[in-house]
């Protein structure tokens, strides 16, 4: 592997294009951090080094993922949520397969295979890889929600295409990552047969594994309606996928899942199971509306929103 990925964004910059001077993925955002509001390039928000590098898991760890997401399954739900495990677990697998056929201490070959750079380059890149190809796929579904086109929806493939992508999107991130961090540290605080687990090294396993159920869950009995505005624009967070129930401090299940997603600057993707939208295929929507889908976005962020021009970020502020 020629290069590594140091900067790694859990938001694809493609996809915050939109919001952009210029709209490019490298043009400058209206951002606000930290109290402040200031402009960006897409090149220096919504990353950190080595946000995806593959973790050995202990056997503790893989028995805590596999009794809270795949024990109880059946069918294909409990095949995919192993078939996601042992991928993570692949590369330190064969480590340990290839010590056996090799000379001297099996635990020193094993820790000599696993210092080598291009090992430590591999567990770098895979999952970057892996989220670059779901990022390929997703965004053409994208690039039709932008031209008003939501056929594919009709389409099995495309539902289910597109299903995973959003609800990847939805668990890729910085403040579900931090999530499911709080989650692991109270399981280990509550249970002293896991009080050696390491939860950093388990949310990349668990938020593959949730991102298939829960894209698996909203294939069938979900509409999608687009929402556009002619007054106002949609701003976005660092969570730019928000389910509508849960969008508190709270760290319990919520009670139901309805997705938004903005997807312009003018319009938006809501993904329901509420009848009222059921027939629906474009809404236009009042301002109203509009600020209150924004103050949705920006109580579920973690800790930047977005926004095309400056004073929609002041005035989802002063809500």
């Amino acid at each position: 592997m020629n290069q590594t990925t140091k900067k790694q964004h859990y938001i694809w910059r493609s996809y915050l294009a939109p919001w952009t001077r210029d709209n490019s993925n490298k043009g400058q955002i209206f951002c606000r951090r930290e109290g402040r509001i200031f402009p960006v390039s897409l090149m220096n928000v919504a990353h950190e080094n080595y946000f995806y590098e593959v973790k050995e898991l202990s056997k503790r760890e893989i028995e805590l993922i596999h009794g809270m997401t795949i024990r109880g399954k059946t069918g294909i739900q409990k095949t995919v949520g192993e078939n996601w495990l042992n991928l993570y677990c692949a590369s330190f697998k064969f480590a340990r397969a290839v010590g056996k056929y090799l000379p001297g201490n099996d635990e020193k070959v094993f820790e000599a295979i696993t210092a080598t750079q291009e090992f430590k380059d591999y567990n770098i890149e895979s999952i970057e890889k892996l989220h670059g190809k779901i990022e390929t796929q997703g965004m053409e579904y994208v690039k039709l929600l932008r031209e008003d086109n939501i056929g594919f929806w009709e389409n099995e493939i495309g539902r289910e295409d597109f299903s995973y992508f959003l609800a990847n999107q939805y668990f890729r991130t910085k403040k579900m990552r931090n999530r499911i961090l709080y989650t692991l540290e109270n399981a280990r605080n509550m249970n002293p047969y896991f009080k050696d687990i390491r939860p950093e090294n388990m949310w990349i396993p668990l938020s593959l594994i949730l991102a298939s159920y829960t894209g698996a869950g909203i294939i069938s009995d979900y509409s999608i309606v687009l929402l556009h505005t002619d007054n106002g624009q949609f701003i976005v967070g660092d969570q730019p996928v928000i389910n509508t129930y849960s969008v508190s401090d709270r760290n319990g299940p919520p009670e139901d899942i309805e997705l938004f997603y903005p997807i312009t600057p003018q319009t938006a993707l809501l993904v329901t199971k509420k009848q009222q939208y059921k027939n629906e295929k474009m809404l236009k929507i009042t301002s109203d509306d509009v600020q209150a889908f924004n103050t949705l976005e920006w109580n579920a962020s973690s800790e930047m929103v977005f926004a095309k021009e400056s004073e929609y970020l002041e005035r989802v502020h002063t809500l």
